[in-house]
């Protein structure tokens, strides 16, 4: 069973990488046209920055255990 619930997690992680990846595609568009970010969009770069910078926090405590 746990295995049957780890490969459900990792479908569900994989769809919203998907769905990430979408997001930044349509952001990566509007700037190499030249448009105008809407608050949205900025505001998602903003978070995602904030995940990297979480991330990097975890993998750097994780090395150092």
């Amino acid at each position: 069973m746990a295995t049957k619930q780890k490969a459900t997690v990792t479908d569900v992680s994989q769809q919203k990488v998907g769905e990430l990846q979408s997001e930044l595609n349509v952001i990566e568009t509007k700037i190499k046209k030249n448009q105008t970010l809407s608050e949205e969009d900025a505001k998602f770069v903003s978070e995602l920055g904030w995940l990297s910078a979480a991330a990097v926090l975890v993998a750097s405590i994780a090395a150092g255990v």
